[in-house]
């Protein structure tokens, strides 16, 4: 009877031990839990920590940045305002004034191709050229030679004594006459011309100016009190030259 009852107090120590050992295990898986969610707790909060601290320094540099690249079109937008006022104040200052004081037109009656082409090569050197106050103007300086090697072509003109003949440059003393004229009507004074070795109807008698590079040349002094301009046109018909006051 004893060893009965002893057998069932084992037992129940037994289930009480094991029952006592299941619960201490639970408390220390609970407990391993409780440290491991506060461990991913801190972590989370510790990662969040950071992205937000690289959150605010992000923005700052951006703010910075902004803050640089404001500066700097401002900086720049102000330099082109100066530029362009400068620019501006600069071309004001150089514009002159232009006023016609002089103009003389003679008629092509040659209608040679040659002719018209010469007129108009010859053209493009002398169109615009500036004479100052004092200074010496030149035909042949200001045009250049006058071969066929320069694109002039070979056309009607004189010798010297007076015969007619194919020249490479024909017409240019119907450019170099009409220049003459129009430099004759406000005076100034001419220090190189020569006539044609006969006479020529594209200008009245005696105020034709032949040129031949490089012994021939029409030369006159600008003796004005202000430098002037020479602007030249042509058509197959008439050949014109204007002398204008550049104020």
């Amino acid at each position: 009877m004893d060893n009965k009852n002893s057998n069932g107090n084992g037992e129940k120590i037994a289930v009480v031990i094991t029952i006592i050992i299941i619960v201490l295990a639970v408390l220390y898986l609970l407990y391993v839990v409780f440290l491991s969610n506060k461990n991913v707790t801190n972590n989370v909060k510790n990662a969040t920590n950071e992205i937000k601290n690289d959150i605010q320094n992000t923005t700052v540099d951006i703010y910075d940045g902004t803050n640089d690249l404001k500066n700097d079109i401002e900086n720049k937008t102000n330099e082109v305002k100066n530029d362009m006022k400068n620019d501006v104040n600069n071309k004001a200052a150089k514009v002159s004034e232009e006023i016609e004081i002089s103009a003389f037109t003679t008629t092509i009656y040659d209608k040679d191709e040659g002719r018209i082409h010469n007129i108009s090569l010859a053209n493009t050197k002398l169109n615009d050229t500036i004479v100052k106050q004092g200074e010496e103007f030149s035909f042949i300086n200001t045009v250049g030679t006058m071969g066929e090697s320069e694109g002039y072509q070979k056309t009607l003109g004189f010798d010297s004594e007076g015969r007619k003949i194919q020249i490479a440059g024909g017409g240019l003393c119907q450019l170099s006459s009409t220049l003459y004229n129009a430099a004759l009507n406000i005076g100034l004074e001419i220090t190189e011309r020569h006539p044609h070795s006969r006479r020529v109807y594209y200008v009245p008698v005696d105020k034709d100016a032949t040129v031949c590079y490089p012994s021939l040349d029409l030369k006159f002094i600008n003796n004005t009190d202000h430098d002037i301009k020479i602007k030249v046109t042509n058509d197959s018909d008439n050949v014109t030259v204007k002398l204008y006051k550049i104020t």
